[in-house]
């Protein structure tokens, strides 16, 4: 068990969108797909609108007013590289990693894990059949030396990483039932988006 520490606030932390993945399933930039008059990556920049600091990491040509881009530091390794980049970029002691094809997640789900965040370095959220989902948590900063070391190494999977960690979870049927039945919806395919219709209504 860490030290125990006051929870993250949603405004205390970094709000980082990992937006540099290839997207072959997608055929084209997932990031730039328009649903509801607004791109993903501004949907999910959107729920965490009321962070302290937001990023984008991945894509240095990200122009959303507000974010600063972020570069990845080992370019081509994927989400570790890319929380690796966060946390080397991040002032804030927490941040909020998440992928750019969640278009669903909102403020009331981030701070429904911020409340989970004390005494540990990880809040992440587990379904029934006991998935994280490591693109939707809370990472503390202090993490940083074992992101590291599992990167240079070649330790490529961040399910790996969390299992050395200090982690809190949250199941994910009670999270739905606060935030949301779809606030986990995943974007992998044009089909996803329903036609262009709000894919997290209904």
């Amino acid at each position: 068990m860490t030290e125990k520490l006051e929870a993250p606030t949603l405004a205390s932390l970094t709000g980082v969108v990992v937006a540099g993945g290839r997207a072959r399933r997608f055929g084209a930039d997932k990031a730039l797909a328009r649903v509801a008059d607004r791109t993903l990556l501004e949907r999910v920049l959107a729920s965490l609108a009321s962070a302290q600091e937001r990023m984008v990491v991945g894509r240095e040509d990200a122009t959303v007013p507000g974010v600063r881009p972020v570069a990845d530091l080992r370019p081509g390794l994927g989400p570790l590289a890319g929380l690796h980049a966060a946390l080397h970029a991040s002032r804030t002691e927490w941040l909020a990693l998440a992928a750019c094809d969640l278009p669903c997640l909102t403020p009331r789900y981030w701070e429904r894990l911020c409340r989970e965040g004390g005494g540990h370095q990880v809040v992440i959220v587990r379904d029934e059949d006991g998935r994280l989902e490591p693109l939707a948590a809370l990472y503390r900063r202090d993490i940083l030396p074992v992101v590291e070391a599992r990167l240079f190494a070649g330790r490529l999977r961040l399910r790996d990483l969390i299992a050395e960690l200090d982690v809190a979870v949250v199941p994910l049927r009670e999270l739905q039932q606060e935030v949301g039945a779809r606030v986990l919806h995943n974007v992998n395919r044009p089909d996803d988006l329903h036609d262009s219709r709000d894919p997290c209504a209904g």
